[in-house]
């Protein structure tokens, strides 16, 4: 009677297959349910600034509704109202409408939170900003993130804005800042103000724009800053920044917009470089603005200019429609998996294979002519 042939592991097998196939799905399925979503070191303030610039931004929506003539669903799809128009009386330069709108983000936020923990900014903290009105999106997350952490944000803006921007002499952003103080959501505003443009003065601007810009300064009771040249305008300025922080050390100064008086020359920011810098470049800058001087004080700066990169670098959408709800990203979590139970997975799955692969191994020698089954096993 012939021996009844015993059941060996092989990779030419389909219940081998069949068994491979059920362990490597039950280890999978393992593995994929050890997942955890980690939430961001300094999640709270992180969202706190990005629900803070989504309430300012519907703030403000409110009040230009009513003096809206139509609606630009083409470049506003989101009807932000925050995007402006690309050219006005008071447009200083040409801008990049993806980036006014990308900056709309509330989420941009908690981008504003991550730098100034880089910083080392702690609750209490001074820091000298620089604004224009052309990126009111980012300054919306400046002001958002500076609430959520308790520090004190010394602002001085160039009220002109390039095109997209805040442009609308009516609603400049030292109107928008005015509006906001006024619904109780700003603690702090500018502190001053220039007009902007060429040499921070208006050149290129027509007159008529320059007294709109005038007319910006004074209903919302600020100061105007107007010198006769560019260096004087930096020193008028680091003098505000001093005088405001009243002996107070100012722990960053960050840039927003491209400031002339602010970066020094428009194309200097291509020499600084993007985000958060402790020491500039030393290069032959073709004039030196505030971020210089402050730097040459050792104090960091934040340059906010190339929205793009900044979007790609924190994992933000360019030109979103819709807008995202605040607290979504992974500016905010992250989902990791559990390590140990992924190696575990992985070495089971190994180990079938490896298994099975010595059984045929085994399998092959059987088949030899000659070979005797009773010698081999």
């Amino acid at each position: 009677m012939p021996k009844a042939r015993r059941f060996r592991p092989s990779m030419r097998s389909s219940w081998t297959l069949a068994v491979l196939t059920i362990v490597s799905l039950v280890m999978y399925l393992w593995a994929n349910h050890s997942r955890v979503v980690r939430l961001s070191p300094v999640y709270e303030e992180k969202l706190a600034a990005a629900e803070w610039m989504d309430a300012a931004m519907d703030t403000l929506r409110a009040r230009k509704f009513p003096q809206i003539e139509f609606l630009d669903d083409i470049n506003d799809p989101n009807a932000s109202t925050l995007i402006g128009q690309q050219f006005s009386s008071i447009t200083t330069e040409a801008g990049d409408l993806e980036a006014k709108w990308t900056a709309l983000n509330p989420n941009m936020a908690a981008v504003m939170v991550d730098y100034f923990h880089a910083a080392g900014l702690r609750s209490g903290d001074v820091i000298a900003v620089g604004l224009t009105g052309s990126l009111p999106g980012m300054n919306l997350a400046m002001y958002a993130a500076a609430q959520a952490m308790g520090l004190e944000p010394l602002v001085i803006t160039s009220t002109g804005a390039s095109s997209w921007g805040a442009n609308d002499p009516n609603f400049t952003w030292l109107d928008m800042e005015s509006i906001l103080q006024h619904a109780g959501m700003l603690k702090q505003r500018s502190i001053a103000a220039s007009i902007g443009g060429g040499d921070d003065i208006g050149r290129q601007l027509s007159p008529r724009g320059r007294e709109l810009l005038h007319d910006a300064v004074d209903r919302n009771k600020l100061t105007l800053l107007f010198t006769e040249n560019l260096e004087e305008a930096v020193t008028m300025r680091m003098a505000w920044y001093d005088d405001a922080a009243d002996d107070r050390p100012i722990s960053l100064y960050i840039n927003i917009g491209g400031g002339v008086v602010s970066l020094g020359y428009s194309r200097n920011s291509e020499l600084i470089g993007e985000g958060l810098i402790d020491r500039l470049p030393a290069l032959n800058y073709p004039r030196r603005g505030v971020i210089h001087a402050m730097n040459v004080r050792g104090i960091p700066v934040l340059n906010v200019v190339n929205i793009a990169r900044i979007a790609d670098a924190f994992w933000l959408p360019l030109s979103p429609n819709p807008l995202p709800d605040p607290g979504v990203g992974r500016l905010f979590s992250e989902v990791r998996y559990n390590m140990t139970i992924t190696v575990a997975a992985l070495f089971i799955v190994l180990a079938t294979l490896i298994i099975v692969l010595l059984f045929d191994r085994r399998t092959q020698r059987l088949d030899r002519p000659g070979a005797d089954p009773d010698t081999l096993l």
